[in-house]
């Protein structure tokens, strides 16, 4: 799994700092980051020099660090939103920075309800309890894939295509989904046609929408069988052209699926094209 990324820790940080300073320190010792800061002044600083602290950490290898900022984001939800079916502001953008570095909030059990009728209304105080879920099955080094997708564009000196996967990343990294999305597009439509360009005889069209000539060509001459890569490719090209999300999916969680996709295909097409061939 990833680590929080700064989006993620600054919502924590925002809306963390309204409560009393001691449920703040008792949270981060549940959490077990208080040990990972040392500065005791204002409530931001005291929240924000732990979780930098616990991020670094478990970037170092330290599986506790990581479990710990889950524990305390699931803490300090379940402590300040009693009904998820009311969501204050920030929940949405908890929840989406969430999924952009990984994970999904969700909840079971009842929210609180107003129950009677007339004089005798009373509201329940429901038993609505947070979760943080991992949407990988299974950790993915994504970081070390764009490292090595990066360095293979440099040595076949696609710089364009470089270009566009780099401010995909970056629009990623800063959840600026629908910006990732485009680039990410572009650089898979810029990529297969200048594979197919270097190793099937293909020539480049002057007009718009070059990735579905492309990648025709390539099926129809046996470059890559539809059997064997050619129906993921077309699969793929076609799901870059949806327009937003798919119901029930918000654009981050898009976003992160069509860059481990992408990413992966990249790398596929590259291996299968090889340089010099």
């Amino acid at each position: 799994m990833t680590g929080l990324s700064d989006p993620t820790l600054a919502v924590l940080v925002d809306w963390g700092q309204h409560l009393p300073t001691s449920d703040i320190k008792t949270m981060l010792m549940r959490a077990d980051i208080y040990k990972y800061g040392d500065l005791e002044g204002n409530n931001q600083e005291l929240i924000r020099s732990r979780l930098l602290g616990a991020r670094d950490a478990a970037q170092h290898g330290d599986p506790g660090a990581r479990r710990g900022l889950l524990i305390f984001t699931r803490v300090l939800v379940q402590q300040t939103l009693k009904d998820p079916e009311n969501p204050l502001p920030w929940f949405g953008e908890l929840h989406d920075a969430l999924l952009a570095d990984g994970y999904e909030l969700t909840w079971d059990g009842a929210p609180p309800r107003i129950q009677g009728s007339g004089n005798f209304k009373f509201r329940t105080p429901g038993s609505v309890r947070y979760k943080i879920l991992p949407t990988d099955a299974a950790p993915v080094p994504l970081a070390s894939e764009v490292t090595a997708l990066e360095a293979e564009f440099t040595a076949r000196r696609y710089t364009s295509v470089l270009s566009h996967y780099r401010q995909a990343v970056d629009g990623f990294t800063n959840h600026k989904y629908e910006s990732a999305n485009g680039d990410l597009r572009t650089a898979l439509e810029d990529l297969v046609t200048r594979l197919a360009e270097d190793h099937t005889g293909y020539q480049r069209q002057p007009r718009a929408n070059q990735g579905t000539a492309a990648i025709r060509h390539m099926i129809q001459g046996g470059h890559l069988p539809e059997d064997d890569g050619g129906m993921l490719l077309r699969g793929l090209w076609s799901l870059t052209h949806t327009n937003g999300p798919h119901p029930g999916q918000s654009d981050a969680d898009q976003a992160r699926f069509r860059m481990q996709v992408i990413t992966a295909t990249a790398r596929f097409l590259l291996s299968r094209f090889t340089a010099g061939n």
